[in-house]
């Protein structure tokens, strides 16, 4: 896997003062080869719907969807206490198999919700 990593400056910069930051070899674009033994995918944060009958409708989504974080082209933004940074991840090779790691639980500051959205995997 080959993974993109841009770091981006403080969005309360003034412009002036970001462009000369975005010329910095800190702030250029770095490209890692990785190996991995699973991968981890994002469930979009998705509402429950209710149907005409009063019935829940839990919503579903494609596996491809979700596997669209490694098509090298969607870029995803991951922010830590100082630093924000861009990564992109391009799958190069695939294993014989492929483990999924399918997050569905989010920590919130009372207690961990569970995103209850169906992933739907393609038979062929």
């Amino acid at each position: 896997m080959r993974i993109f990593t841009k770091k981006l400056p403080h969005p309360d910069l003034p412009a002036e003062e970001k462009a000369q930051l975005l010329q910095n070899t800190e702030y250029q674009e770095m490209m890692v080869e990785s190996t991995f033994m699973y991968l981890t995918l994002d469930l979009p944060t998705a509402p429950l719907y209710k149907d005409e009958k009063e019935q829940l409708i839990i919503p579903q989504v494609p596996l491809f969807s979700i596997l669209a974080k490694f098509n090298g082209a969607t870029e995803k933004e991951y922010k830590t206490y100082k630093e924000n940074f861009l990564k992109r991840f391009q799958l190069t090779k695939l294993p014989p198999y492929l483990i999924f790691c399918i997050k569905r639980f989010t920590k919130n500051n009372f207690f961990v919700e569970k995103n209850p959205t169906i992933v739907n995997f393609p038979i062929t």
